[in-house]
């Protein structure tokens, strides 16, 4: 997910919009309602590829949502632990 702040996306009853690429999420669920773009959002909602073709101008940042989540998002790695679900309990095994 990149991290990105889901604070800045729009929420809906108990469906959240990601703010980067529009996908949207059940947060009773965790069901995906809308799956994200792999494309660009346009400020209007229209849709545009990630690339520019050659010699065009780069496309300009929008000054919306999509714009206040990319500057507060920051990409990290994550470690894994292996998890297991027993009964009501999720464990996960932390090295020490």
């Amino acid at each position: 997910h990149m991290a990105a702040p889901l604070s800045v996306g729009r929420l809906d009853g108990c469906e959240v919009d990601c703010p980067l690429h529009k996908g949207r999420f059940d947060l009773r669920t965790g069901d995906t309602v809308r799956f994200p773009t792999t494309g660009g959002l346009d400020p209007d909602g229209g849709y545009h590829p990630p690339w520019a073709p050659a010699g065009a101008p780069p496309k300009p940042e929008p000054s919306d949502d999509k714009a206040r989540a990319r500057a507060a998002t920051r990409v990290r790695r994550l470690r894994y632990y292996p998890v297991r679900v027993r009964g009501d309990a999720i464990e996960v095994a932390i090295p020490a």
